[in-house]
């Protein structure tokens, strides 16, 4: 009974893989083709998954013109993937490897992700600072404002070049992004300690 749990947990598994496969592509193909035609691949595609993207689609996971519930949705599949993955080749889960999974997720499938984006729209303010460029402003997007901010009231006595503010917010945050790299895997071997 229990090598049969484990073989039923194993294809689980890699049906979740499956559908996480279908998930991305449906989002690329709704990049090009958001409204797909009835009776195409990519519409029955869309009826597969839609209804699932659709329990994760919220005003709070859009930021500008990024919508990131299809990575939080993407995100819940590959905890119960990998917790299915263990149970099926082990046999056994621990709050320590479930507390691990989820911990592993939330870095790789929530801030890694917002903190990249933030990283690459500050590449285009500062080369917007530096070249004047105002279309290179406009792509900078909504990312990069908390942090430029925070640098900008920084500078209490004069108001700083634009310049100065964005190679600033763009160091802040690269290094915040490998000091949470290395703190959520601390934190997920620490929780793979927890002996229950």
């Amino acid at each position: 009974m229990h090598h049969a749990l484990m073989s039923i947990a194993l294809f689980l598994a890699r049906l979740l893989e499956i559908y996480s496969f279908i998930i991305w592509i449906r989002i690329i193909v709704s990049w090009v083709r958001p409204y797909p035609r009835p009776g195409s691949f990519t519409y029955y595609m869309a009826r597969i998954v839609d209804p699932y993207l659709g329990l994760f689609r919220s005003s709070k996971a859009t930021i500008g013109v990024l919508d990131f519930s299809p990575i939080i949705a993407i995100g819940i599949l590959a905890v119960v993937q990998s917790l299915l993955s263990v149970y099926g080749m082990y046999g056994f889960l621990t709050l320590g490897i479930i507390l691990a999974n989820i911990i592993y997720a939330f870095w790789s499938y929530g801030l890694s992700i917002f903190l990249f984006f933030s990283i690459i729209m500050l590449i285009f303010k500062t080369i917007a600072a530096f070249t004047h460029n105002p279309m290179m402003y406009g792509m900078s997007g909504q990312f990069s404002d908390p942090i430029s901010n925070m640098v900008r009231k920084s500078f209490s006595n004069r108001i700083p070049k634009d310049s100065t503010v964005a190679l600033i917010s763009l160091a802040i945050n690269i290094a915040l992004y490998f000091v949470l790299k290395q703190a959520f895997g601390m934190l997920a071997n620490l929780a793979l300690r927890i002996p229950l």
